[in-house]
């Protein structure tokens, strides 16, 4: 679309949309097809080969889900883009284009649990492995320690999933670097509008875009950003093949959510800061966990690497009855597994995902038993400190 602009709004509200649109509507079409017809042989020939641009099967390509990767890589700063259905098929789309049978992986230990699951029931099914490293070790000596001649590639999530952890990305960029490690970031909870991991030396991000991207709770997707080599390859190959597409319907809704997700994520950061002061003033939340307060662990890292510091705020009870009478006692503020929509939602996964399974037998998993994530929604700041002030009172 002519000159590339420099600012993050206006790249979220024109790049990679406009051109030679028949009609010049002010939304991208949705192709909600499945197929592309050809002029001739020789047209079928030249798209199918790649010496010609053009689409064959909605599978590898479509105009709207192009428009949807091309602003995906603008607002992140790379060379190119490639949407998934869902954000684990875009994670482990890249796991498997990246590791072969014996390969190994180094990846922090707080990270998605969905993740996890893809390393012990898939990695595992292909006779590779991982070792973990935590967010606030020493990782100029964690990482040499662990890395072998089976390391291909290391994963991180910052901020993480749910604890909020935060891990220095130009450190693990320089010693993936180092050690020929292929580095990849889940950006999600970060979004490109507070950090751009690549422009601190990262080879791929990868985002869930079910969750800020798209910003309404309607749509499920996943999508990285990367080298245009690295694009073409996974393209080719683990799109193609395993066949995790997105909907020319869903890209069409992320693209309309990235138009507001400056604007959007300003709003859940500055709810989410009210609510972390709010709660870190009560007496009977044993922690609260926010990247903007000075008391968290990985303040100064992430007030280093990112703009604001987040819609999501994590925070501990004294028990998991407490979490549960808690969370059944709120009233506007959701009860559910997703975020970054516009309404509040709040999940303690020891009540929800694991209620069978004991404390120690939580902790052994990595998962905190008496642990609340809570995604800061659109509402006025107020109503929801309210909310959840009620509801802390029947605990």
């Amino acid at each position: 679309m002519g000159n590339d602009p420099s600012g993050f709004g206006t790249k979220a509200v024109h790049a990679g949309e406009g051109g030679r649109v028949p009609h010049n509507p002010s939304s991208t079409p949705i192709y909600q097809n499945s197929t592309f017809f050809f002029d001739d042989t020789t047209s079928a020939s030249d798209i199918i080969s790649g010496k010609k641009e053009g689409f064959v099967y909605t599978r590898s390509g479509n105009p709207t889900i192009k428009a949807f990767e091309d602003k995906m890589a603008a607002l992140e700063g790379g060379q190119a883009a490639v949407a998934f259905a869902s954000g684990m098929a875009a994670i482990s789309a890249i796991l498997l284009e990246v590791l072969g049978p014996g390969d190994e992986i180094l990846s922090c230990r707080r990270i998605y649990g969905g993740t996890i699951a893809f390393y012990e029931k898939v990695i595992a099914n292909i006779n590779g492995s991982v070792k973990y490293f935590g967010p606030y070790e020493d990782i100029r000596e964690r990482i040499p320690a662990l890395v072998s001649k089976k390391t291909k590639l290391i994963f991180f999530e910052t901020p993480s999933n749910p604890e909020l952890s935060i891990v220095d990305i130009a450190l693990i960029a320089g010693l993936a670097k180092k050690y020929g490690l292929f580095s990849v970031i889940d950006n999600t909870f970060g979004t490109p509008y507070l950090q751009r991991p690549l422009s601190l030396g990262i080879d791929c991000v990868v985002h869930s875009a079910t969750k800020y991207i798209g910003g309404h709770g309607d749509a499920i997707g996943g999508v990285i950003i990367c080298s245009k080599a690295f694009a073409k390859k996974m393209r080719t190959g683990m799109l193609l093949d395993l066949g995790g597409c997105l909907s020319p319907f869903n890209a069409w809704l992320f693209l309309r959510g990235l138009k507001t997700l400056h604007l959007r994520m300003d709003r859940h950061c500055e709810t989410a800061s009210e609510l972390a002061v709010f709660l870190s003033k009560r007496k009977n939340i044993p922690s609260v966990l926010y990247p903007g307060l000075k008391s968290h662990p990985g303040h100064a890292i992430a007030k280093k690497q990112m703009s604001g510091f987040g819609g999501m705020v994590s925070f501990t009870l004294e028990n998991r009855r407490a979490c549960g009478r808690f969370i059944d006692r709120l009233k506007m503020v959701r009860t559910g597994v997703s975020l970054g929509d516009a309404e509040t939602i709040a999940l303690n996964s020891g009540t929800v995902f694991y209620s069978g399974l004991s404390d120690a037998e939580c902790v052994k998993k990595g998962v905190d038993p008496v642990l609340i994530r809570v995604s800061t929604g659109l509402e006025d700041a107020g109503d929801i400190i309210r909310d959840i002030e009620q509801a802390l009172k029947g605990v």
